[in-house]
Parts: structure tokens; sequence; C-alpha cells
């Protein structure tokens, strides 16, 4: 009777934990093979790269906001006061953020027995100085950096650059672009008589390779003076010429007169 009373219990313990594992509505323990399954890794997403225009522009910034690069422009165009055109040629020298320009005015077209007539110009530091034909060196009364003849001395950064498009010289692929603030040429520098100069915009384009050093470009101004003996008469000036980088790097050195 003894042994009999003890497995009874032990019967009737099995019988219910069977009930329970049948029973509708019991939540059985997730499968070995759920519990097995991967675990979802978190996308990871590259960083985009910037394209080859924008890698350019930041590497043209790099160059001309370090004020160590060096290069010479030489140009060809005219500039025009009211009927009179006058084919201009000259060079640009830029070494960090001193600059010496020789600008050559052709009078002979308009004015027979005038022949050519060069002025130069030179910024080094705070302090400009001009040489008129015939006259020697002398200072530029309040100049500054602003009035500093350095193309791209109003670059700081890329919002300060624009992207204008493809573009190719000499066969090979470049990125033509845009800066502001660019006076090459000031109207000041036209012989003879005029006064009263004004700038009223200008625009430079050039093209960059992919290390954001310049090759070509172009230049415009427009502006107004008084031209002619007296007051003068108030006319409109235009630059318009064509841009030529060499020497990009060369050591070039730019000495007061």
């Amino acid at each position: 009777m003894r042994h009999a009373g003890i497995a009874r219990p032990a019967a009737l313990i099995a019988l219910v934990v069977g009930l329970v594992a049948c029973s509708p509505g019991t939540t059985r323990p997730a499968s070995s093979a759920a519990a097995s399954s991967p675990t979802p890794r978190p996308t990871v997403t590259a960083s985009p790269t910037p394209a080859a225009h924008e890698a350019a522009i930041e590497r043209f910034v790099e160059q001309v906001t370090s004020g160590e690069l060096s290069y010479r422009i030489s140009y060809r165009g005219d500039t025009r006061a009211s009927a009179d055109v006058l084919p201009v040629t000259g060079t640009l020298d830029v070494s960090g953020a001193d600059f010496a320009s020789s600008i050559t005015y052709d009078f002979s077209e308009e004015y027979q027995g005038l022949g050519s007539f060069k002025v130069q110009v030179r910024g080094v530091g705070d302090k400009g100085w001009i040489k008129r034909p015939g006259k020697l060196w002398t200072a530029i009364k309040g100049y500054g950096p602003p009035h500093s003849a350095v193309p791209f001395k109003a670059v700081e950064d890329v919002r300060d650059v624009t992207y204008l498009g493809p573009d190719t010289v000499d066969g090979q692929a470049v990125h033509r672009i845009s800066v502001p603030g660019a006076v090459l040429i000031h109207p000041n520098t036209i012989p003879f008589d005029i006064v009263k100069e004004k700038v009223d915009s200008t625009t430079l384009e050039v093209t960059i390779d992919d290390e954001g050093l310049p090759h070509t470009g172009t230049w415009s101004l427009r502006g107004q003076a008084r031209i002619g003996s007296g007051v003068g008469q108030l006319q409109r000036v235009i630059y318009d010429l064509d841009l030529v980088f060499s020497k990009v790097g060369d050591e070039i050195t730019i000495k007061r007169p």
C-alpha cells in the first residue's frame, strides 16, 4: 500500500504536465531554429565621393588662399570709351598678394601718329605705385589691398567660386569657374585726359585643372569716367580681355620700384 500511494501522485503530475502542454492558448517556447536566426546588421552608407569639379574648386581655393601661389597672366583685348576702341595688351605677374602689371594701350588705329603707350602698376604689401608714359614712378594715394590687381583676392572659401561647367583647353578636360571682385586693369590707367574713373562691375571666368591650377580665362569690366580736357565728357568705359596663365608655381619676385 505504501508503494502504490507514492506512484499515484507521480502519475498525476505527469498527466497535468501533459494537459498543460496540449491546452489551447498556451505559449510554447520559441523553436531552436527561430532562436538561431541571424540578427539584421545596420546598413552602413559610404560617404559620397565629391564630383571632380568640386574637388578641383576645393584645391583651387586652397591654392589662392595660401598666400604663396605665383603665376603670370598674359592678356589681349580692347577697351572702349564712346566710339573709340583701343587695343590693349599686357602682363600681370602675381606672387601671393603682391603684383606687377604692364599695360600697353594702342592709339594708332584711332589716332594716327600717337602710337602705343605703356603704363605700369605695382603693389607690394599695402603700398602701390604707378608709372605713366614719360613720367617717373609715383605712389598711389589711398592704395590698399582692396585696390590690388591680384585677380583672386576676393576668394576666401568655396562659396566665392561659381562652377560654370566643363571645358577643354589644348585637348585637356578642365573646369570653368567664375570669381568676383577682380580688377585686373583700372580705368585710371588709360593715358591722357581721364578723370573720375569708376568701376561698376567686373566678370572673371577661369579654367582650372583637377589640381585647381588656372590655365586660361576671360575678363571684362564695365565702368565710367570723364574723358577729355577740362571736366571731360562722362562716358562708359568697357574692357574685354582674353587671358592665358603661365609660370604657375614658379618663383616670381615683386619688388618696390
